[in-house]
């Protein structure tokens, strides 16, 4: 059970991701290139969480921003390594992105069409995430709310160019609950049928997110892999050479079990820790950092998720992250 103080840094760091979510819809547009989308989001977090770099724990960037077009699901986040990406009319984008006070992270995330031909998508897949909301509370069975989810979509169909397309749910991915400085913690919030008899607990933030797709729901992994985190099960640090342990040092300080990227690193390290990207590559093979590549369906499909954070409480839940866009 978190405390007063604890829900008040849920609030604050809630309050922020919904004031971005809605500058987001001037900034989120055709010519404008990923990288401008999520230095924009990651700048105004900071500024507008206040964000300390003598204390970069005490509240800032939950993890770096999901920007992902048309068939990439999640996890893509610009590179250095990689060519930047215009928008286009046609595309549809999933912007997923966190902030956190004090270690509570929250997590949301909304999904921009600018070509009319896809609103019907989006507006089922905002319902679908609405009403996924709603099954959620105290002893809530989990599994049983994959069951609905489930439910509710295959009833569910579009019409885009022509083409008739069956809804359904990406069941390789799922909700999960948020632990302190931890943004996938213990229990998920499956998007499928699944025996799955665990229950929600007074005390608990939950990420609920339905990805739904004009495909099967078959998803897979490729890169680019730009994502880390420090493994939670970590080996002993007398495995690491001097130049290891002094990078694992320096991203536990700053950022300790939140996820960061190769971008940030490329500001941070490539002056003080050349060659920071062996080191990292290092700390890899050694389960020091874990590695999250991006997430694929298959080219022509489409996806869409919309994403609320929300607190389990004795009497409900409060939806931190309900605004006037999602």
């Amino acid at each position: 059970m978190v405390n007063n103080t604890e829900i008040k840094y849920a609030f604050e760091a809630a309050n922020v991701h919904k004031s971005i979510s809605k500058d987001l819809k001037n900034i989120v547009k055709p010519g404008v290139k990923l990288s401008e989308i999520a230095n924009f989001i990651e700048s105004t977090t900071k500024e507008r969480i206040k964000y300390d770099p003598e204390n970069p724990l005490k509240g800032g960037i939950g993890f770096p921003p999901s920007l992902s077009v048309n068939e990439i699901v999640a996890h893509f986040t610009p590179s250095n390594l990689s060519k930047d990406y215009i928008l286009n009319e046609n595309d549809i984008i999933k912007v997923d992105f966190g902030v956190h006070k004090e270690g509570f992270i929250i997590d949301s995330a909304l999904t921009f069409n600018f070509n009319e031909k896809y609103d019907e998508f989006t507006k089922i897949s905002s319902n679908l995430t609405n009403y996924a909301v709603s099954l959620c509370g105290p002893d809530a069975v989990l599994g049983d709310i994959g069951n609905d989810i489930e439910e509710y979509i295959k009833s569910k169909e579009i019409t885009v160019d022509g083409k008739t397309h069956q809804l359904t749910t990406i069941g390789d991915l799922s909700g999960h609950n948020i632990g302190k400085y931890v943004i996938h913690n213990s229990k998920a919030v499956p998007n499928k049928a699944i025996y799955y008899p665990v229950r929600m607990e007074v005390g608990e933030f939950f990420a609920v997110e339905p990805f739904i797709t004009t495909g099967n729901g078959h998803i897979y992994y490729d890169d680019p892999t730009n994502l880390y985190m420090i493994n939670k099960k970590l080996p002993k640090l007398n495995e690491l050479n001097e130049d290891e342990l002094k990078l694992f040092k320096y991203l536990r300080k700053k950022y300790l079990t939140l996820c960061f990227c190769d971008r940030w690193l490329d500001n941070e390290l490539n002056l003080n820790y050349k060659p920071y990207r062996k080191n990292l590559n290092n700390l890899i093979k050694k389960k020091f950092i874990e590695k999250y590549p991006a997430i694929y369906d298959k080219k022509g499909n489409i996806s869409s998720q919309f994403e609320h954070t929300i607190y389990i409480n004795e009497k409900g839940i409060l939806n931190l992250t309900k605004n006037d866009i999602y």
